[in-house]
Parts: structure tokens; sequence; C-alpha cells
């Protein structure tokens, strides 16, 4: 019987040694429980939700002023953006917070329970634990978090509209939305390797989430170089409204930046950490 089994040979590049079983086992960790629809559920009640009740209760609208609705072009294009600012603009703060909350113990966690310390007694390299934790759980936040809602979103404004939503615009600022939520699973990974208080941890997150625009209220200059400016530049951009370089351009440029400057950071810190 034992002469039946063979081993299968996998090559992969000796720095990312271990990439492919760790990202599998990220994944189950998502796609192998309820966990993926559960979080479909809770994350289109809470934008779709949110949006909708803008868009189709007539009592909303009802309570805007007539100059308002006159400078918006009508009724129905006040409505639509009223919508598409919901959405968006709360949107990427909420989705934020979902990032850190969903993200916080991804690393943290795994340093405490000893789970990473024994991940990496096996043919595991260091990069590949973070990079591969960076890949799957990016994937199920944008897929889960990002896409699905934004296509039921989708459809309720063309329904409010009575015709296809433009959807180059929509697009885009989806675009913005991926890019704000990727920026703060990249900053919660790059915290978890750095701290090992889950306090600190989220007091970090969820305080750029929540106070970033706030912080940024005194120090302006600061908003072109962060993604805290980028809910006004989403919801700017979905209505096809002109964005100036330094709301559009300045911070998503930024922002990418901050991502792959998180990544590193979290990479380094995670290979002088001892176990």
């Amino acid at each position: 019987m034992a002469a039946n089994l063979e081993l299968q040979r996998v090559d992969e590049w000796s720095g990312m040694r271990g990439f492919g079983n760790l990202f599998r086992k990220e994944n189950r960790a998502w796609w192998g429980t309820r966990r993926w629809w559960v979080n479909v559920l809770v994350w289109a009640v809470i934008l779709c939700g949110l949006t909708a009740n803008m868009l189709f209760v007539p009592t909303i609208a009802s309570l805007a002023d007539e100059g308002e609705i006159a400078r918006a072009g009508g009724l129905t294009p006040y409505v639509l953006q009223m919508g598409l600012s919901v959405f968006f603009e709360f949107g990427l703060s909420a989705l934020a917070i979902g990032a850190v909350v969903l993200s916080q113990d991804l690393i943290l966690g795994e340093k405490q329970n000893g789970t990473a310390e024994w991940l990496l007694s096996k043919p595991v390299t260091r990069s590949a634990y973070i990079l591969a934790k960076a890949a799957a759980n990016g994937l199920a936040l944008l897929v889960l978090l990002v896409s699905l809602p934004s296509i039921l979103a989708y459809g309720m404004f063309s329904v409010r509209l009575g015709a296809p939503y433009p959807w180059q615009p929509f697009l885009s600022a989806i675009g913005i939305m991926a890019l704000h939520t990727v920026f703060y699973l990249t900053l919660t990974l790059a915290m978890g390797t750095i701290f090992n208080n889950r306090n600190v941890v989220l007091a970090l997150g969820l305080g750029s989430a929540l106070g970033g625009n706030l912080l940024g209220g005194f120090l302006k200059p600061l908003l072109p170089v962060t993604p805290w400016i980028l809910n006004k530049t989403a919801s700017l951009t979905a209505s096809a409204r002109a964005v100036p370089f330094e709301m559009g351009t300045a911070p998503l440029l930024a922002t990418a930046f901050w991502c792959v400057a998180l990544v590193i950071v979290a990479l380094v810190k995670f290979e002088r950490t001892e176990f």
C-alpha cells in the first residue's frame, strides 16, 4: 500500500516557499465556511440598505430644499446625487472599519496563540506568510465587501434613473473604494507585525478610518498624501463631476504608495520578529 503513495513535487521560488499552501489555508477560512455569505449579507444590508432608503423613500426627498433640488437639475438627479453620497462617502468609511475589524487577528492573533510560530516551523518563508495573507484576504474583501454590494447598488441606481446608470464613472468610483479598502487591510497587517496589543492595532486603524477627515481638517496639506479624502473623491467620480488633482490623482497615487510601503513594512518587521 505504501508503494502506491506518490509524492507530488512542488516547484516554488525559495523566497516564497509555502505560499501556495498558505494561500489555500487563508482562502478556506473565507470560502470554506459560512463566513463568506454572512459577510455578503451584512455588507449588502449596511451599504445598500441605507442607499435604498435614500433612493426610494419619498419622505427623504420631501425634506430637501427646493433650491438644492433646482441646483442638482431636478428631483431625480438630486436623489441620485444623495444616494451616491451615501453609498460612497459613508460606504468607504464603513468598509475601512470592516477591513480593520476583519483583519485585526490575521497576524496578531496567530502570533499570540502560537499558530504563526508553528507554521514557520514548516517549510514556509516569512515573506510567503505575509503575502499569502495579504493576497487571500484582499481578494475576499474586494469580492465580498466591495464588488457584490456594488453590483446590487448599481442595479438600484439604474432602477431609480429608469435607465442603466453610466457605468464608467461608477466603475471608477468602485476602483477608488477598492483601493481605500486595501489600504486599511495593509495598514492592519503592518500594525499586527509591529504591535502585540490588539487595542493599539484597533485604535490606529479605526482612528484613521473615523478620525482621518477630522485630522485632515486641521492639517489640510496632508490630505493629498493620505486616503482620508477618497470618500469625497469617489462620490464626485461616480457623479461624473470634475475632480481636482489634489482630490483625485494625488491621493490615489499616495494611497497606492502607502499600500506597497505598508506591505514592505510588514515583510521587514515580521522577518525580524522572534518567536
